[in-house]
């Protein structure tokens, strides 16, 4: 399990941060603490750089919320503001969408299963 921080240079409070968990594809998981204002895009861009995706377009960051309800991390919006009364942040990394012509995937690594990313 991999524990990271990330914060935002203007604010250095530990009380501004949370912490999450996002399982990954192999069911490893991040660990990281993260700032309340963190959207959901740069949680999605350092899942994504831990594999070197480049084809970013087809994998998200999903969550169950208390009423056992699935949804999608917008990447717009803050992550705190989206899981608002969990205790828990956990999410997980998945794919958003499969390609009608998988053929036309420019990256290897996004088309073609890896020992990384199953």
């Amino acid at each position: 399990m991999k524990m990271l921080r990330f914060r935002s240079p203007s604010v250095s409070s530990l009380a501004q941060e949370v912490q999450c968990t996002v399982r990954l594809l192999d069911d490893s998981e991040i660990s990281c603490s993260i700032q309340r204002d963190t959207k959901g895009q740069f949680l999605l861009d350092h899942v994504c750089n831990q594999y070197s995706l480049l084809e970013k377009d087809y994998f998200g960051i999903r969550y169950v919320d208390p009423e056992k309800q699935r949804h999608w991390l917008d990447p717009s919006k803050p992550v705190v503001k989206q899981m608002k009364c969990q205790q828990a942040y956990t999410m997980c990394f998945r794919v958003k969408f499969y390609p009608q012509e998988p053929i036309k995937i420019k990256e290897e690594l996004t088309s073609e299963p890896s020992e990384q990313i199953v």
